[in-house]
């Protein structure tokens, strides 16, 4: 099985160096937890993210001057500041995946029709690799108290 791990890295690095970069992969990260979980703490993001919470307070404040996250008040805890994603912000991250999908596309209509079939029948299973991967992320990613 560490071929296939070896394999999908070895893509993951292709379609990361290829992709366009008005948007670090910190952001894109960003934006994606926060698209999955709902608004967070900043310190509860820099944990996720694996930053100093310095770094992230700048990142958020880049991304809000961008529209793509606000800072919102917690209702349970108006001492609390939580960061949110906006519509801007969803729209952005659809815009990132989408071209991410079409480098790969790109890649795949280059392959003989074996090769694109067997791809094809592997989708449910690299499905279920991102819903892991998810999962995991979100089992060492404090949520936000409530």
């Amino acid at each position: 099985m560490s071929m296939v791990g070896e394999a999908l890295f070895g893509l993951a690095t292709v379609a990361i160096r290829r992709r366009p970069r008005a948007v670090s992969l910190t952001a894109a990260s960003v934006l994606s937890t926060l698209e999955r979980t709902g608004p967070r703490r900043l310190t509860d993001l820099a944990v996720s993210e694996e930053v100093t919470q310095p770094s992230m307070t700048a990142l958020v404040t880049q991304l809000a001057e961008q529209g793509l996250v606000e800072r919102r008040r917690d209702p349970a805890d108006a001492r609390v500041v939580l960061v949110a994603i906006t519509d801007g912000g969803h729209r952005r991250l659809r815009e990132l995946r989408a071209e991410g999908a079409s480098t790969l596309t790109d890649l795949i209509d280059k392959l003989d029709e074996r090769d694109a079939a067997a791809l094809r029948d592997a989708v449910p299973a690299i499905r279920r690799l991102v819903e892991l991967a998810g999962e995991d992320q979100d089992s060492r990613t404090p949520l936000p108290k409530r």
